[in-house]
C-alpha cells in the first residue's frame, strides 16, 4: 500500500478555490487584460499632463487606482493556479505571459511618479485644498513623497521597470526547481511508503515515529543538498539584485533599500534581534521541557516538531473552519460573517495537499471579488492554526478594501502590519480554545500547547534566525566578497546551533550541519529580502493586542498630542483619527483593532503601531512576546512533571 498524494485533476472541486469568481471564464481574463491595455495606453498619452491642476491630478489617480485593482484580479487568476500545481506547464506558461505584461505596462508608466514628484509641496497642497475628492490619496501621496529622494528620471525609471520582469525570473526559477522539479525518495513507513513533498514533509516530521520522522528529514535535505549549488546562485542572484537597485536608487545598501521598500526603519529590525538574543535563554529552556516530554537524552533536528507523548487531536477542516469563525466572536458578527462565507459557504480556501503543490500557506487578494487562502490542511491542531493564519489576512485585505482606497490596500501594508492580523486571529483561535471545554483533558491542554509552541518557533525562532542570515549574506555581497552554496550552509547552520543551544544537537556531525544549515533553501521568504524578521514584529504585538481583546474593557480618548498609559505600562500618542469612539465616550480594545485593520497601508507601521500604544523601535514589544513564551514554557515544565518525566 503507498500513500500517495493526488493530481492536482484527482482533488475534489470543493476543496479548491472557486476562480471562477474574478472571471467566469478565461474569454473574460483576456478582456480584462484588453482593458488594461486601453487604460496604460491612455495614461501614456496623457504624458506631461497628469497634474497641471487638481482635475487632472484627480483623473490620473483614478486611473492609477482602476490599474492597481484590475492588476490585482488578473496576478490572483494567472499566478494562483501555479501555486496550486507547479508542475501544470500551461498554468506557468500563463503566468510567465502575465509578467510580460506587467513588466510592460509598468514600463510604460514609469514617468509618472517622476511627473507626480515634479509637482511643487506647495502647489499639491492647494491641489487637496481646492478638491476634496483628493483627500483620500493623501496617503499615497505621502508614500511618494517619502521615495522622493530615490525616485529616478523617467528613462531609468522605464529601465527598473523592464527590468523586473527579467530580475522576477530568480523567484520563478527557485518555485520551479524546489516546487516543482525536486522529487524527494519516499519515506517508509511500516509496511506503506508515504510520497515526501513540500505539501507533505511538514506532517511526516511531525509524526509519532521518530524513525519517520529521521528518515523524513533526511531525505528532505537530501532533495535540498543534491540543487544547492543551483538554488544558491539563485537566491545569490536575488540578494545581487537587490544590491543593485540599492545602488540605483542611492541606498546606502541592499538592506537599507528592502526596509525602505517596506517602510520600516533599521532600528525595528535592530530591536528585534536585541530582543530575540538576549531571550534565547528561554528557548533552551524550552528545548530541555521538551526533551523531557518526549522522553529522549538529545534533541537532533528530526525532533523539533515530534508531537508530545499523548493522543493527537484530529481536526478535520470543517471543526477548524467552525473554530475559527466562534474564536472571532469578539471581533463582532461582521467579521464573524467574512469568515462563516470564506471558510463554510464559498470557496475561498485552497486545501487539499496534491502533487506539485508547492509549499507553506498565504493569501492573495483580488480586488473587487474577494481574497483567496492558499493551505495544505493536514486534518491537526497545526494545520487549523495555519488557516486561522490565512483567514485573518483575509479578513484584514476585506477591512482595508472596504476603507481605504486600492493604492492603500495590501500591496502596501508593511508585513509587520499585515503578519499583525494574521497572526492575531491565531493567538484568538488558541485562547478559545484553551478557554472552552476542549482543554479540560491535561492532555488535550498539552496537545494545545504543543501548536501554541510550534507557531512561537517559527515567527520568534525560525524567523529571526533566517533575518540574521540574510544580514550576513547582503552584507558579504554588498561587500563583492566571493560567496558558495557551501558558505550559505555554514553560515546558517552556524546561527541555528547557537540558537537552538545545547539541547539541539548533531555531534559534530558534519553531515547533519549540512542538512541543518540547507534550511536557508527551503524558505521562498528570502526572495522578498528582509521579510522573514517582520513575523516576529507582528506576533509580538499581536500577543499584546488579543490579550487586550480577551480581557476587555475599554480606553477612554484624551486630547490630541497627549498621551495615556495602557495596560502595560507603555504610552501611546493619540493622534486625530487614532481611535474609534463608541456610544459611551470610550473607545474598546476592538474597536480599535478594527479601525487598525481597517486602515491598510495608508499608515506607516511605526506610526500606527504606536496608535496602539507599541513602540517597534525598541526591544519591549518583543521581550514582552517572550514574557508570554516563557509562561508558556512554565505550563510545559508542568505537564513534564504530571507526566513524571
Amino acid at each position: 500500500m503507498s500513500l500517495i498524494l493526488p493530481h492536482r485533476s484527482e482533488v475534489p472541486v470543493a476543496e479548491t478555490w472557486a476562480l471562477d469568481d474574478i472571471y467566469v471564464d478565461a474569454a473574460a481574463a483576456e478582456a480584462e487584460v484588453a482593458d488594461v491595455e486601453r487604460r496604460v495606453t491612455d495614461l501614456a498619452t496623457r504624458a506631461g499632463g497628469l497634474a497641471v491642476d487638481p482635475t487632472s491630478l484627480r483623473a490620473t489617480l483614478d486611473a492609477l487606482e482602476a490599474l492597481s485593482r484590475a492588476r490585482g484580479r488578473l496576478s490572483s487568476y494567472f499566478r494562483l493556479p501555479v501555486a496550486a500545481d507547479q508542475t501544470d506547464a500551461a498554468a506557468r506558461a500563463q503566468a510567465g505571459r502575465l509578467q510580460g505584461l506587467m513588466a510592460r505596462w509598468a514600463r510604460a508608466l514609469a514617468f509618472v511618479e517622476p511627473e507626480l514628484l515634479a509637482v511643487e509641496p506647495e502647489r499639491l497642497a492647494a491641489y487637496l485644498d481646492a478638491d476634496p475628492g483628493l483627500a483620500r490619496y493623501r496617503p499615497f501621496l505621502r508614500r511618494l513623497e517619502e521615495r522622493r529622494p530615490h525616485v529616478r528620471s523617467p528613462e531609468v525609471e522605464g529601465v527598473l521597470a523592464g527590468a523586473a520582469g527579467v530580475f522576477d525570473a530568480y523567484e520563478q526559477a527557485r518555485d520551479a526547481l524546489a516546487e516543482g522539479d525536486l522529487r524527494f525518495e519516499r519515506v517508509a513507513d511500516g509496511a506503506h511508503e508515504r510520497e515526501l513533498a513540500p505539501s507533505s514533509y511538514r506532517t511526516l516530521v511531525h509524526d509519532p515515529d521518530r524513525g519517520l520522522r529521521a528518515r523524513a528529514f533526511e531525505r528532505w535535505t537530501d532533495g535540498y543538498l543534491s540543487v544547492a549549488d543551483t538554488l544558491a546562485e539563485v537566491y545569490l542572484g536575488r540578494v545581487r539584485r537587490t544590491s543593485f537597485e540599492a545602488q540605483v536608487r542611492g541606498y546606502p545598501s541592499g538592506e537599507a533599500a528592502a526596509l525602505a521598500g517596506h517602510r520600516v526603519p533599521v532600528e525595528v529590525l535592530d530591536a528585534t534581534l536585541t530582543a530575540f538574543r538576549h531571550r534565547l535563554p528561554v528557548w533552551h529552556r524550552y528545548w530541555a521541557a521538551r526533551r523531557r516530554l518526549l522522553g529522549i537524552d538529545v534533541h537532533r533536528p528530526w525532533d523539533v516538531f515530534a508531537p508530545p507523548p499523548t493522543a493527537g487531536l484530529r481536526v478535520p477542516y470543517e471543526q477548524a473552519a467552525a473554530w475559527i469563525v466562534e474564536s472571532a466572536a469578539p471581533l463582532g458578527d461582521d467579521a464573524v460573517g467574512v469568515l462563516r462565507r470564506a471558510l463554510l459557504e464559498e470557496r475561498w480556501v485552497d486545501r487539499r495537499p496534491n502533487r506539485g503543490k508547492r509549499q507553506g500557506a498565504f493569501c492573495a487578494d483580488a480586488p473587487d471579488v474577494h481574497p483567496f487562502v492558499f493551505v495544505s490542511y493536514g486534518d491537526d491542531l497545526s494545520s487549523a492554526s495555519t488557516l486561522a493564519h490565512e483567514m485573518g489576512h483575509a479578513l484584514h485585505a476585506v477591512w482595508a478594501e472596504r476603507h481605504v482606497c486600492a493604492l492603500d490596500g495590501v500591496d502596501a501594508l508593511s508585513m509587520t502590519v499585515a503578519e499583525t492580523a494574521s497572526n492575531a486571529q491565531q493567538a484568538l483561535l488558541r485562547g478559545y480554545l484553551l478557554r472552552h471545554a476542549i482543554a479540560e483533558d491535561p492532555d488535550v491542554e498539552l496537545a494545545l500547547l504543543d501548536e501554541a509552541f510550534g507557531n512561537l518557533h517559527r515567527y520568534l525562532f525560525v524567523m529571526p534566525t533566517l533575518v540574521r542570515f540574510e544580514r550576513e549574506v547582503h552584507a558579504r555581497v554588498g561587500r563583492d566578497d566571493a560567496v558558495s552554496a557551501d558558505d550559505l550552509t555554514r553560515i546558517a547552520s552556524e546561527l541555528f546551533a547557537e540558537a537552538y543551544g545545547p539541547e539541539v544537537v548533531g555531534d559534530g556531525d558534519e553531515a547533519l550541519a549540512a542538512r541543518m544549515g540547507v534550511a536557508w533553501a527551503e524558505f521562498p521568504h528570502l526572495y522578498a529580502p528582509f521579510y522573514t524578521f517582520q513575523y516576529t514584529v507582528g506576533i509580538a504585538v499581536a500577543l499584546a493586542l488579543v490579550a487586550r481583546i480577551e480581557a476587555g474593557g475599554a480606553v477612554t480618548p484624551v486630547a490630541d498630542g497627549a498621551v495615556r498609559p495602557v495596560a502595560d505600562g507603555a504610552v501611546r500618542p493619540v493622534a486625530d483619527g487614532a481611535v474609534t469612539p463608541v456610544a459611551d465616550g470610550a473607545v474598546t480594545p476592538v474597536a480599535e483593532y478594527l479601525a487598525f485593520l481597517a486602515a491598510g497601508g495608508s499608515v506607516p507601521p511605526v506610526e500606527a503601531f504606536a496608535r496602539l500604544g507599541f513602540d517597534v523601535t525598541t526591544p519591549a514589544p518583543v521581550e514582552a512576546a517572550f514574557d508570554v513564551v516563557e509562561a508558556l514554557v512554565a505550563r510545559l515544565e508542568r505537564h513534564a512533571e504530571r507526566l513524571g518525566r
